[in-house]
């Protein structure tokens, strides 16, 4: 077994440089930007979305990436969703900094890596409980984890996070400091250099 064996997580790096906040862009924004960036599965939890919006309403506008896979399903969405398509890396970026806070309702996930993207651009993220990204996120702190499949705490959440913008800023500051502090390729490699060290 290895139950007495010592083990060390090292969390997949981000590049921060890339991935950081555009001092340019002023926020939150009216209506206030939601943005879903994934695969469009049920599994991510995509199928919540467009009942959020709804229940949202006006005065909140989510972009997401759908594209093809999400046509289906566009009859029954509200007119705040704007589908963004299939996005460059370099997209990302750009939708990331242009967006108030990150919407993931995902139901599993290995480990979140677009999370720990959306943090270091400033993006207070809104997920579920219950996945990998319970130990990327602190409740409260850097974003909000949602009882699952809640659409009701979704949109109180969403709604909450909208109207006290002076928490706003202190949550969108502390994700990117997170994500700097803890995910960032610098503190992937020194930890790795270390483990090397320490078996040397």
């Amino acid at each position: 077994t290895l139950c007495d064996v010592p083990m060390q997580v090292i969390y997949n790096g981000i590049d921060t440089d890339k991935f950081k906040p555009d001092p340019n862009v002023k926020k939150p924004h009216q209506p206030f930007r939601l943005l879903y960036v994934g695969a469009w599965r049920k599994l991510k939890g995509v199928d919540l979305l467009a009942p959020i919006m709804r229940e949202l309403g006006d005065g909140f506008v989510l972009h997401y990436t759908g594209g093809e896979a999400a046509e289906k399903d566009k009859a029954t969405m509200p007119s705040n969703m704007v589908d963004i398509g299939r996005l460059s890396s370099d997209e990302v970026v750009t939708a990331m900094q242009n967006a108030d806070a990150f919407l993931f309702p995902t139901r599993s996930e290995g480990f979140g890596l677009v999370v720990t993207e959306a943090m270091a651009c400033g993006l207070p993220v809104v997920a579920m409980k219950g996945t990998a990204v319970d130990e990327v996120l602190k409740n409260g702190v850097n974003g909000y984890l949602c009882k699952r499949d809640d659409i009701s705490e979704f949109v109180s959440t969403i709604r909450n996070l909208k109207v006290a913008q002076e928490q706003y800023l202190i949550m969108a500051n502390a994700a990117r400091l997170n994500a700097v502090e803890l995910f960032s390729e610098k503190t992937m490699i020194d930890a790795s250099i270390n483990i090397y060290k320490e078996l040397l």
